[in-house]
């Protein structure tokens, strides 16, 4: 190693952190091969679904057991449905965690928009139960549990409602157990569908702080609001106690000779696919499921079937933790293998030659400095203010506007007074040297604000999913647009008071060649190649990816390839204004200090806006903006994005003296890293 190059012995490291990560990641997911995991596809009357079926040894056709099937929610994929499938496949349940169509692997051939729920865990409960290895009884009963998190929880309630359509013709129930997790009744589209579940045993997930679902009062102040699920009128109904009025979270009643229960944990929405209650509320309830269902079935107890019971303690965190450790060995190797590939012959033309090196000392006058973070603190909170309205798409935009008006016509005024200024000066030759730099700079200002009105008055654009065909990013993508137009306006603006006095021929990090640009392009493909490459190789050797909580890099499939390369050029914008605005502010920084202020530069207003709309929801039980749900939870996912991509931007651009390597790279990279970690949707015209 010590005879090793710096940025190759960092490389190396990086890759042994991935591998070590990767592997105990897997040794957790099949619990130190007692489960068997496959990744597993199989078609389907409407296309094909892919999960990961877990398997635990002995279980076979001679040794069937119960059986639970775990799906996702809208925007997410199989592998969030982790809790499930670790902790009730190590017990000795098989389980199926699958992707629903339009998500993940799974495809289907004649998909519409936000249909995609409503068959997917009807057709694999169908698929699974014709299995020999689950468990049936003589009348040919399955002992097939559902569960889904989300538009998962609708897709469950629907199967169990098909199950129901069918059991007359067909003699027998497929499932016996269904615990929809944070979903409740409003996209199942039936009457009454709490009273669906007759004999069968089921349960709900209900978080107190759940930012959509368990408040029936059509209240308008929103959804983002305190609830109580076990004392609303659709669960207390649910349970079979509207007679009675009242019910208690965590206890079991019966009713249609069957079993009810509502847990209500301390959680967000996103919270119950990450948390040791809901955990533990999974496991109790399918052990208690299938404990009533066996012997409702004269099929005996779990204990016959080689099924632990009796404990919640749970193990799904570790391998979490071994994902994130694998995910900082993946964004730590981005930085040495730039290096290596800078040093070789083609990629090493995407410096300038200006290259100001490592880092360099802070010039700025203590004025200057503090009139920056001043500047900065009051961007960010008017970047977290206007973010709801900006992912929202509000009528409150139209403030924004029509302050592009006053903004050009400050500009224009003061172009005229620095011209008049320039002309009464009897030594006027640098006044109007000055007057032009000026007059320049106001023509570049005023486009950026007419296009940023533009974008900001025509709030229609990018919807179109036969084109844009990811509504979630269709969502991120117009944010991140009108962010970059108040990125552009912000640093444009107030730059020239930060350089007085400085050398500003690269002032903005443009200046480059020809060669150079297509140098860093070139650099930013081999290293998005490089990196997917290994994830692809990580995924199909040890089944897992690179994940923390709800934010994960996985590999891509076609169609969300195809997606994302629509997608690059939009999020080009943002990433070309982020990338100005971070070497302008923190290029002559030391290192520590410039990564932490690009981080807060792109990441501050979104950090700035979730603690304050969870403050106050958690403190008074309505959240300032009470009807940002989904928007809301989006916004978590773009933190981690945001911070990493800004250091990325940072760095490189240290080493090369202009913005072009990291804005193409962070551009490339998370574009495809965002579509491979959601909802695609493919829709034809017609």
């Amino acid at each position: 190693m010590k005879n090793l190059s710096k940025p190759l012995r960092w490389f190396l490291v990086f890759l042994v952190v991935i591998v070590v990560g990767s592997i105990a990641a897997s040794l957790v997911q099949n619990s130190f091969f007692s489960v068997k995991v496959d990744k597993i596809s199989f078609e389907t009357e409407r296309g094909e679904l892919s999960g990961y079926l877990y398997t635990p040894r002995g279980v076979d056709e001679d040794n069937p057991a119960p059986t639970v099937l775990l799906t996702h929610g809208y925007l997410n994929n199989a592998e969030m449905q982790e809790i499930g499938a670790i902790e009730l496949s190590r017990r000795g349940y098989v389980v199926l965690a699958f992707d629903m169509y339009d998500h993940g692997d799974s495809t289907w051939d004649t998909p519409a928009a936000f249909n995609f729920f409503v068959n997917s865990v009807k057709d694999a409960v169908d698929y699974m139960y014709e299995q020999d290895y689950v468990l049936k009884d003589a009348d040919g009963n399955g002992m097939i549990g559902v569960s889904g998190h989300s538009m998962g929880g609708f897709s469950s309630s629907y199967a169990v409602v098909f199950d129901e359509m069918a059991a007359p013709a067909l003699g027998y129930r497929k499932i016996a157990a269904a615990l929809p997790v944070g979903s409740d009744y409003r996209y199942v589209g039936i009457a009454n569908p709490w009273d669906i579940y007759g004999t069968r045993s089921a349960g709900h997930i209900s978080a107190h702080y759940d930012q959509f679902f368990f408040d029936n009062s059509a209240d308008p102040e929103g959804t983002v609001i305190y609830k109580d699920f076990a004392n609303d009128d659709v669960g207390l109904q649910f349970l079979g106690r509207d007679d009675e009025g009242s019910a208690t979270a965590g206890t079991w009643y019966e009713k249609d000779g069957g079993q009810r229960v509502i847990f209500t944990p301390d959680e967000t929405h996103p919270q119950n696919t990450w948390s040791i209650e809901s955990g533990k509320n999974t496991v109790e309830f399918f052990e208690t499921a299938f404990e009533y269902q066996l012997d409702l079935h004269n099929l005996g107890d779990l204990e016959s079937y080689g099924i632990k019971t009796g404990s919640t303690g749970q193990v799904w965190w570790l391998k979490e933790a071994f994902t994130l450790l694998a995910l900082v060995g993946l964004i730590g190797m981005i930085f040495p293998l730039f290096s290596m590939l800078s040093k070789l012959p083609v990629f090493n033309k995407m410096y300038n030659e200006a290259a100001v090196g490592e880092e360099t000392v802070e010039v700025e006058s203590k004025k200057n400095h503090y009139m920056k973070y001043f500047v900065i603190v009051i961007v960010a909170l008017l970047s977290a203010y206007y973010l709801p309205h900006f992912m929202d798409r509000s009528g409150e935009l139209a403030t924004v506007a029509n302050a592009m008006h006053y903004i050009i016509g400050g500009l224009a005024f003061f172009t005229l007074m620095m011209w008049v200024g320039a002309l009464l000066k009897d030594d006027n030759e640098s006044a109007i040297s000055r007057a032009k730099s000026v007059t320049l700079g106001a023509i570049i200002i005023s486009f950026v604000a007419l296009a940023y009105r533009w974008l900001l008055v025509n709030t229609d654009i990018i919807t179109k999913v036969t084109y844009w065909s990811a509504p979630s990013v269709n969502t991120i993508v117009y944010w991140a647009m009108v962010s970059a137009g108040l990125i552009l306006i912000v640093t444009l603006s107030t730059t020239p008071i930060f350089t007085v006095g400085k050398d500003s021929e690269n002032t903005y990090g443009l200046k480059t060649t020809f060669v150079q640009l297509l140098a860093s392009l070139l650099t930013a493909l081999v290293m998005t190649f490089g990196l997917f490459l290994l994830i692809a190789l990580v995924e199909w050797i040890f089944l897992t990816d690179f994940r923390f909580y709800t934010y994960a890099i996985k590999v891509f499939n076609s169609q969300q390839f195809v997606a994302a390369l629509r997608y690059i050029p939009l999020f080009f914008i943002y990433y070309f204004a982020a990338g100005i605005s971070i070497y302008v502010n923190t290029g002559k920084m030391k290192n520590l200090k410039g990564d932490l202020l690009a981080a807060f530069l792109l990441a501050g207003p979104v950090v700035l806006f979730l603690i304050y709309q969870y403050f106050i929801l958690y403190n008074t039980g309505v959240a300032p903006f009470p009807n940002f749900a989904l928007n809301a939870i989006l916004s978590v996912g773009l933190v981690p994005t945001l911070v990493i991509a800004a250091i990325i931007m940072r760095r490189f651009s240290i080493k090369t003296n202009n913005i072009w390597t990291g804005v193409f790279f962070t551009t490339i990279f998370f574009t495809i890293v965002t579509l491979a970690n959601t909802a695609v949707y493919l829709i034809t015209v017609g």
